[in-house]
């Protein structure tokens, strides 16, 4: 990461409040970067600001709020962003939810089962509302998280008749299949934005140790299932990595519509992933469950 900087650059980063996103806060901030902590909770995010400025040595890092299963909180968030600053180079999507507690659907306000909301659909909401400050800011970046769990699904595919779980829930099948849409977005927003100076590329993040504070809602077997999984994981500092990489890479600055599970390994996708057809009608029908709002 050596010969890297941020300084000037204002970053916010979904999900800061602990694991590989504190992580990347801290190592953007080291880079001189003005970091906004974009957590749900205030309380957990307090500790996370302490931790990032006293860790960093930086007091360019802010808290925000904002729910990423809601699209009222996420308009409000933007609204909040927009009247502190008046540039956005790098948006790190990296909040998700993965609450193996969730054993059917549920519904968030707007009417989009929450998992899908907070995992993709208002994703997308917060890239179209911050989209112009983005290309104002140009040469400016976007990055958004899958997982190497996809693996486990070589034949995932959009399930627009099961987009709310209408059919069938689990929340590994929920969380794995807006993981795919996720994917299929990168690829898509990527190739609308060429010729606007942003770059949209994807993080695949591998087996990364889990702090125990976010396993308190397991049963006891599963926590120590990802104990002895801890043991073959990657530390969130190491899984950051990536996502500094992608934000502050001079060399990347043309680099757009990738998947890396490292810095400069880059890695394919599933075969679905890359159909334009699949990819267009996902982009219509995201649209169509944001226009209610």
């Amino acid at each position: 990461m050596e010969n890297l900087t941020l300084k000037n650059k204002t970053i916010i980063i979904t999900g800061a409040n602990a694991g590989i996103g504190k992580a990347a806060a801290i190592q953007m901030a080291r880079l001189g970067g003005t970091i906004i902590l974009a957590c749900r909770s205030l309380e957990r995010g307090q500790v996370a600001l302490l931790d990032v400025t006293t860790q960093s040595g930086s007091q360019q890092v802010e808290l925000m709020q904002v729910d990423m299963a809601s699209q009222k909180s996420v308009r409000q968030f933007v609204d909040a962003f927009r009247n502190k600053h008046h540039r956005l180079d790098v948006l790190v999507h990296n909040a998700a939810n993965f609450d193996h507690r969730q054993t059917k659907p549920v519904m968030t306000e707007d009417g989009v089962e929450t998992v899908f909301a907070t995992n993709h659909v208002n994703i997308v909401l917060m890239t179209n509302l911050l989209m112009d400050l983005l290309k104002a800011s140009a040469p400016s970046r976007i990055i958004t998280v899958a997982s190497k769990g996809l693996i486990t699904y070589p034949f995932i595919d959009i399930q627009f008749d099961n987009l709310n779980g209408e059919k069938r829930f689990s929340m590994q099948d929920a969380y794995y299949h807006a993981k795919q849409a996720q994917v299929m977005y990168t690829f898509d927003l990527a190739e609308r934005l060429k010729g606007t100076g942003i770059i949209v590329n994807c993080v695949r993040v591998g087996n990364v140790a889990i702090p125990d504070e976010r396993l308190d809602h397991l049963p006891g077997w599963m926590v120590k299932l990802y104990h002895f999984k801890r043991k073959f994981s990657l530390t969130p500092e190491k899984m950051a990595e990536t996502y500094t990489w992608l934000a502050a890479d001079p060399s990347l600055s043309e680099v757009t519509g990738g998947y890396w599970d490292a810095p400069n390994v880059a890695v394919k996708a599933n075969k679905n992933a890359y159909n334009r057809d699949i990819q267009k009608k996902l982009w219509a029908v995201t649209e169509q469950l944001l226009q209610h709002n």
